[in-house]
């Protein structure tokens, strides 16, 4: 079964697209030097015989159109919705085709396919700009990646005769490594080889981009596309200066981060610490006729992050998903529409365990506004109903369990299955902190302000580089500290992988996006020092760590900070 959260569509931005402008010499002539300049950035040899298209946005929407209907059956789809409607994550009314279709087609600026080794500029005029250059160049990383690692093989992609199949966790955070690298790759590759000029082209560039779709979208919808390329740069940027520059990173294919606990927590992945593997038992049989499995896999501490953060203040939601040790989930429905969601979870520590039970229980009272009638426990399950649900929560030691219903029946089955045995919740593990739940409606404040900021230090850039042209660090050997804004969207995680945003964009693809154009980080005399880089979200933090997004963009703040997700192709 194919994942259909966070990368329903990652398929579509990996197609082969046909349609192309011819270049001219000049532009051919570009296209070879960014290449040539790319492998030295990025210290690896590929063959110069990859092919490089324009694509009009027009094509791009058609043939995206054409590639999701044959990619995505109908059902799979509903599955997809029907699931995130469930965990408050979209509105009930929310067309998932129809609007990642759009969403795509507004911010993808260009994209990688592995499969006939091609890379596509989307553009209107065929010609080579500053922004495209940028966008090859981080392309172009992809295809080094690809011709020495190979991305067409699980956890990045799967393929169709795959026996197992990758989960959504770990497809996620494969794909955070590999938009990581390639954004950190690209941010030393425009500081060495953008002039002041190019700086100025890439500012006045964006103001050419809408983000109407991206504003637009639910929070955890956007999360997820700039999740890659913000958490994913600074998990990149973490194995690159702690473990040993871009050697390291080379090593990370050999042996990819598995959950997006990794990513939020690099030293763990350095650690070599893994998910506790959950077991839950499939109970078709036992809810009866016409009931059927359509969907099982993991959600990862991005999601849990995502599903607290709307409620709760950004403290409480990473202190309830940084303990995130394992999940597995089973989604079942039959032919009335009635609708069963089965997950257990297994914490770090029976403390982490109460700290998300207690999260739980605020989250049913504010997500229902109120409307949550508790009825009588089921042994050491708690239960609630509301209009539309039935909704349960058990902790059994360092486990819980959460059970939600369209109907009493099924639930009933789940309990009885999952048995009544389990522990005490600790209402209060978690304090109620002051507007919690309120927090959430200042996050756009904050972007504008990143995003006046980053505009900023733009400016900043050009004057030290007129002024002042500093010598670049050599390939795999940036600046101690040197902590640029950039970040990601699952744009890659089921198979190709999205190219750069447009400009204020965000990446493209429902967990994989094409990274977002970022302004250039300012050179080593403009950063802060490490110290005052904040530390990935120590927990689901929202697709946190969004590398900055291009001028005109807003990111979803990053989790722990200002969330960006989450939960997903470039």
């Amino acid at each position: 079964m194919r994942r259909i959260l966070v990368v329903v569509i990652l398929a579509l931005v990996v197609a082969a697209l046909s349609v192309s402008l011819a270049f001219a010499q000049s532009d051919q002539d570009a296209i070879e030097e960014v290449f040539t300049q790319t492998e030295s950035v990025r210290g690896l040899k590929a063959s110069p015989d990859i092919q490089v298209n324009y694509l009009t946005r027009d094509e791009l929407e058609q043939r995206m159109l054409e590639d999701f209907e044959e990619e995505n059956p109908e059902e799979e789809i509903q599955d997809a919705e029907d699931i995130m409607v469930m965990l408050g994550f979209i509105e009930p009314d929310l067309n998932l085709q129809e609007f990642y279709i759009a969403l795509l087609t507004e911010q993808i600026a260009g994209f990688y396919d592995p499969e006939d080794n091609s890379l596509y500029l989307v553009s209107e005029s065929g010609s080579m700009s500053a922004m495209d250059r940028y966008t090859l160049s981080h392309e172009f990383v992809h295809y080094l990646q690809d011709q020495n690692f190979d991305l067409m093989r699980p956890p990045f992609h799967d393929p169709d005769d795959a026996e197992f199949e990758t989960d959504d966790d770990a497809s996620f955070a494969a794909t955070c490594l590999v938009e990581g690298d390639a954004m950190i790759a690209s941010e030393y590759w425009l500081m060495k080889y953008l002039d002041a000029e190019d700086m100025l082209d890439m500012q006045s560039g964006d103001e050419d981009y809408s983000s109407e779709v991206l504003d637009s979208a639910p929070d955890y919808i956007k999360d997820s596309l700039l999740f890659p390329y913000m958490e994913g740069t600074d998990f990149a940027r973490y194995v690159h200066d702690k473990a040993g520059g871009f050697d390291a990173i080379d090593e990370a294919f050999s042996d990819p981060p598995t959950t997006t606990e990794q990513i939020y927590h690099p030293e763990k992945y350095l650690e070599g610490e893994k998910a506790i593997e959950v077991e839950l038992a499939d109970i078709s049989s036992e809810l009866g006729e016409g009931w059927e499995l359509d969907y099982d896999n993991v959600l990862g501490e991005f999601d849990v992050y995502e599903l607290f953060q709307p409620y709760l203040s950004n403290r409480n939601t990473e202190e309830a998903a940084e303990g995130w040790g394992g999940n597995h989930y089973y989604y079942y429905s039959n032919p009335s529409g009635e609708k069963l969601l089965v997950q257990a979870y297994a914490w770090d520590s029976e403390q982490d365990a109460q700290e998300f039970s207690s999260a739980y229980l605020r989250y049913i009272q504010d997500r229902f506004e109120g409307g949550a009638k508790e009825e009588n426990a089921a042994g050491a399950w708690m239960v609630w109903s509301t209009d539309d649900y039935v909704l349960g929560l058990k902790r059994d030691g360092q486990d819980t369990y959460l059970l939600q219903a369209t109907s009493e029946e099924p639930f009933d089955v789940a309990i009885a299955a999952l048995g009544e045995e389990g522990d005490t919740i600790d209402e209060g593990a978690i304090a109620a902190e002051e507007g919690e739940g309120e927090e959430t409606d200042l996050t756009w404040v904050v972007i504008a302000v990143v995003v006046g900021l980053l505009g900023l230090g733009i400016i900043l850039v050009i004057v030290m580089l007129v002024t002042y042209r500093r010598p670049p660090a050599p390939p795999g050997q940036p600046p101690a500290g040197t902590y640029g804004p950039y970040y990601y969207p699952p744009g890659g995680g089921s198979g190709g992988y999205a190219g750069t945003p447009q400009p204020g964009g965000v990446p493209g693809a429902v967990p994989p996006a094409p990274p977002p154009v970022m302004p250039p980080p300012p050179p080593p005399g403009l950063q802060a020092p490490p110290s005052a880089v904040p530390p990935p979200p120590g927990s689901v933090a929202p697709p946190p760590g969004i590398a900055p997004q291009p001028p005109g963009s807003a990111p979803p703040p990053p989790p722990g900070a200002v969330p960006p997700p989450s939960p997903g192709g470039d």
